[in-house]
């Protein structure tokens, strides 16, 4: 029997590329049938729900590890974690995807909870980042994660449809988000350099 945390990842990632799938056509694309799954969840919309509650536990234990004492927290310390952030919600994407599109699932008062703390969590961490002058200023700390998001669905997407690979999306990922989210450095030969 397929583990339950398995199975419902790879329902979401059903889900990521085809959010109407039915329960068997989602039973089918993960390798069961209709019947177990249905013994396992009696409705399309519990199967939901469970998928909802998984990526939320996901996503807590992701930001449970990059917990900063806001008091002692340093630009190294702060990098670090936010290099483990990035790298670890890599495989999340399709989960996270699922959850914040999905009308019925946000409808849901403890998913949308879950998700509303997850994301104060976030901003407090980024935040952090800003006042370390770890990432920029002049950006909004909702701009910064909804854009870190967005560049994990569309590496998720790019390796479902077969035109990134799976090892390489790790590194598209990081360089690009810290680019655009990192602060200008000054021009070569300033006094003032990286924080590196």
């Amino acid at each position: 029997m397929v583990p339950e945390e398995e199975l419902l990842d790879a329902v979401a990632r059903v889900l990521a590329g085809d959010h109407s799938a039915s329960t068997v056509q989602i039973a089918a694309r993960v390798g069961i049938s209709r019947a177990t799954l249905s013994r396992r969840y009696a409705t399309r919309e519990a199967l939901l729900k469970a998928v909802a509650v998984r990526a939320v536990q996901v996503v807590d234990g992701l930001l449970d590890a990059v917990d900063l004492p806001e008091a002692t927290a340093d630009a190294a310390a702060f990098d670090a974690a936010l290099e483990e952030l990035v790298v670890a919600l890599l495989p999340a994407a399709h989960l996270y995807g699922f959850t914040s599109r999905d009308a019925g699932v946000l409808a849901d008062p403890d998913v949308r909870a879950g998700l509303e703390r997850q994301d104060q969590r976030a901003l407090r961490f980024l935040a952090l980042g800003q006042r370390l002058g770890r990432l920029r200023a002049d950006l909004p700390p909702y701009w910064i994660w909804y854009s870190l998001w967005g560049l994990l669905d569309a590496a998720a997407e790019g390796v479902r449809e077969g035109h990134l690979a799976p090892r390489g999306i790790g590194h598209l990922v990081r360089t690009s988000f810290l680019g655009g989210a990192r602060p200008p450095w000054p021009a070569a030969g300033s006094e003032a350099g990286p924080h590196a």
